[in-house]
């Protein structure tokens, strides 16, 4: 297998999103327009077919740490991995080789168990949206369907809307406090733009809740292929309490439901979360994180008094 490792200047957008597209690994986190969004910088290892096709891709998204340039799983972005068909082994070597630093690299495909890699599972949960509403509805937990039944009772006003600016002062003033570290303004900005350029595609619903006129809940779907992502959300004491996103998420269900989607909650680490998402009928589905390091003693301590001193 002849692996290239080509720069984003040199990588053809067209030959990579159509073997993104037409992979068994879909998902919209792979194409160049949305790396390109979301990532600092990023390359890409690629296997060319014929006539300037790419049989498969490896998208690496890359962050300035210590001084360098390491592999680093961008916001927004819950995973990556080979797109297209072969072993994947070849191109965690060819990885490895290139880059001496993996800080973070999120990949739906089990990576290699190998020694000089730290492998943490994680789930999202995804729930299947083929069968048709009411046998989705039948499971939801006991506390969902009783929350929901109280949602609909609450006469909240619903309205799809595009702009999201109220959805992240919703998120800043109710949400951003409770993150460890906070959230930094690029981390807006960054969403600010991939917006942009998923609803330019028609990829996006974006809803809003409301009470007396003031938006009290937001949401923010993406639909792109087979998978619909729920990948942003924010809500207020008021809407927490009426809530307003289990509405929004049940609305959605009905109107997707019958059809061979998938919908993915994102889920983070965090139980309470999971047990929201759960609480829809939602199953894990697992993923892998991938750390390593081919540094030198020196490096390492260089990278060590790096961390102290922003401490």
């Amino acid at each position: 297998m002849n692996i290239q490792l080509l720069p984003r200047s040199e990588i053809n957008d067209a030959a990579w999103n159509r073997c993104v597209e037409q992979s068994p690994q879909r998902v919209m986190y792979g194409y160049t327009w949305y790396l390109d969004c979301v990532a600092w910088r990023w390359t890409g290892f690629v296997v060319s077919g014929h006539a300037g096709a790419y049989q498969a891709v490896m998208p690496v998204p890359l962050r300035r740490k210590f001084g360098r340039w390491v592999v680093h799983q961008p916001l927004f972005c819950q995973f990556l991995g080979v797109f297209g068909q072969g072993a994947v082994m070849p191109f965690w070597e060819a990885m490895q080789q290139h880059f001496r630093y993996c800080s973070i690299y999120a990949t739906v495909q089990p990576p290699p168990d190998r020694s000089d890699f730290q492998l943490q599972q994680h789930y999202t949960h995804v729930l299947d949206l083929s069968p048709d509403y009411a046998l989705i509805r039948q499971h939801y937990n006991r506390d969902r369907q009783l929350n929901l039944r109280r949602a609909e009772a609450a006469n909240w006003t619903v309205t799809d809307d595009y702009d999201i600016e109220p959805l992240l002062r919703m998120f800043r003033q109710n949400h951003a406090d409770t993150i460890p570290g906070t959230v930094a303004d690029w981390a807006y900005d960054r969403l600010r733009t991939l917006y942009r350029s998923l609803s330019s595609r028609g990829l996006t619903t974006l809803r809003y809740t409301r009470r007396a006129g003031v938006i009290e809940a937001g949401v923010l779907f993406v639909q792109e292929g087979h998978r619909i992502v729920y990948l942003f959300n924010a809500a207020t004491a008021t809407g927490r309490h009426g809530n307003a996103r289990t509405l929004l998420i049940d609305q959605l269900l009905q109107e997707k439901a019958g059809q061979p989607l998938l919908f993915d909650f994102e889920s983070p680490d965090k139980p309470s979360i999971a047990g929201f998402y759960q609480s829809f009928g939602a199953v894990g589905q697992p993923y892998w994180t991938v750390r390593y390091s081919r540094l030198n003693r020196f490096e390492r301590s260089a990278q060590q008094f790096t961390r102290w001193w922003r401490s």
